[in-house]
């Protein structure tokens, strides 16, 4: 089926959309990502990462209100608090597999991730394999179609214009945890945007422009940050004026299971009164998308009860 054109814009305010208007916060996904590896206390939060205490308690409280979080005694008795993922935030976990991959495949090629997957049931560390929960073979950008459901045509389009960009950054010793170059990609409203219709074909400038209704300078930045860091691969195509097009690179491409693990989160915990804005088939068996999360090493299908991240420098030290 072809969408109609602003299909960018429409895909953007469906439940990937939604999902990043509730969490895509730079440093909101930066606490959860980072929960998941077993950060649940405000004084680590702020000591690991710089956060003022200011913007930490405007986050958790945000987290708290959305569901994601909630806030329990650290022990009986006890005054100090610790944040724990709700059943909500836990379903995330998906999702933050999947970053975690992608950072270990495209972050730290050829060198060790500082946080090593556990599958418990095993007992090895793994990497992952995202297969389709009805026919176990691979799910690819490819191979996943895309049609529009019974609320599509409810999908607003409200005009945004506030960044969702941190002012602050992230330092050195941060980066050397697993989230940085995914929560720079998603939690910049204008990243995402790009990348978002890059993989519905746009990748001519006046194309990103027209579709996004982004000022020059901020799509100029973003394309060329873009190309430094080998997310988008620049390629002429006209000479007299100079023009180029800005292709989808392997790198790029294997970041669509990120977007994908977070656009299911959303359509089961933000969804259209109308029903989904989006069908997603997969065309290798023919069935509606649903996605398992493998162990390499033992082919089970992995869960957040037997999966386990510890840090590198721990385990060797």
């Amino acid at each position: 089926m072809t969408l109609p054109i602003n299909l960018s814009e429409r895909v953007l305010k469906g439940s990937v959309r939604r999902a990043l208007d509730l969490i895509g916060d730079r440093w909101t996904l930066l606490i959860i990502l980072s929960a998941f590896d077993g950060i649940d206390r405000f004084d680590v939060w702020k000591n690991r990462y710089g956060i003022s205490s200011s913007i930490l308690s405007s986050r958790l409280k945000h987290l708290i209100d959305t569901r994601l979080m909630k806030k329990e005694s650290v022990s009986r008795g006890s005054r100090r608090l610790r944040y724990v993922l709700t059943e909500m935030g836990q379903e995330l976990f998906p999702w933050a597999v999947a970053v975690w991959n992608w950072e270990r495949v495209w972050v730290y090629r050829g060198t060790d991730h500082p946080i090593a997957l556990v599958h418990e049931g095993c007992g090895m560390q793994s990497a992952i394999r995202m297969r389709c929960s009805h026919c176990k073979r691979k799910v690819t950008r490819e191979n996943v179609l895309f049609e529009s459901g019974p609320g599509y045509f409810d999908i607003t389009l409200e005009p945004q214009n506030k960044s969702r960009r941190s002012a602050s950054t992230l330092g050195e010793s941060e980066l050397e945890s697993h989230i940085g170059q995914s929560v720079d990609l998603i939690g910049d409203r204008w990243s995402f945007l790009i990348i978002s219709a890059a993989y519905f074909g746009i990748s001519r400038f006046d194309d990103f422009k027209a579709q996004l209704n982004i000022a020059t300078n901020v799509l100029s930045d973003r394309l060329r940050r873009f190309t430094e860091n080998g997310l988008l691969a620049r390629n002429l195509y006209q000479e007299n004026p100079a023009r180029y097009e800005y292709i989808l690179t392997e790198k790029s491409i294997e970041f669509f299971r990120v977007a994908l693990m977070l656009a299911i989160w959303g359509d089961k915990w933000l969804p259209v009164k109308s029903g989904e804005a989006f069908i997603r088939t997969h065309e290798t068996c023919g069935k509606k998308l649903e996605v398992s999360i493998i162990c390499e090493h033992c082919g089970q299908e992995l869960t957040r009860q037997d999966v386990a991240f510890q840090s590198q420098s721990s385990q060797t030290g």
